[in-house]
């Protein structure tokens, strides 16, 4: 199913650097800086028992960076989808035949949010300056009053 996922995204975003890992401490090992999106599945323990699971991998990830992470999981049951996304996952989705088709739109929307994020930074920068900008100018004119 890796494989699978890593070529449906190579295939969906050629410019996207798409990097596997094969248990999710070994991700959180090599990772130097935020990726633009995690992509977990719920039962990474379930070849390697010692191994972390999901969540426990989310709630660490969620530590060192501000990504968006999705659950892609044959999980399927409700209360654990639910618990993922109170916890912030940005969405859960079920390993069946609109997985791909739903992780195409999940693909997008987290795409749109992040030039959504970037403009907004850029509007704030602008705003703080006009602020800057127009108290200059007021207290200039204050200044210039009293003298």
């Amino acid at each position: 199913m890796q494989v699978m996922i890593t070529d449906f995204l190579q295939q969906k975003m050629p410019d996207a650097i798409v990097v596997a890992y094969p248990t999710g401490e070994k991700a959180l090992k090599d990772l130097q800086s935020a990726p633009d999106l995690f992509i977990l599945d719920y039962n990474l323990d379930s070849i390697n028992p010692g191994a972390m699971n999901g969540l426990q991998v989310f709630l660490k990830l969620k530590e060192l960076f501000n990504s968006p992470v999705v659950f892609l999981s044959a999980q399927e049951r409700t209360d654990v989808s639910a618990n993922i996304i109170k916890y912030g996952a940005y969405d859960y989705v079920v390993k069946n035949e609109e997985s791909f088709h739903r992780l195409e739109i999940i693909l997008k929307n987290v795409i749109a949010d992040q030039s959504n994020r970037k403009q907004l930074l850029t509007q704030k920068s602008s705003i703080n300056a006009l602020i800057v900008i127009l108290v200059s100018i007021i207290a200039a004119l204050l200044l210039f009053k009293v003298l």
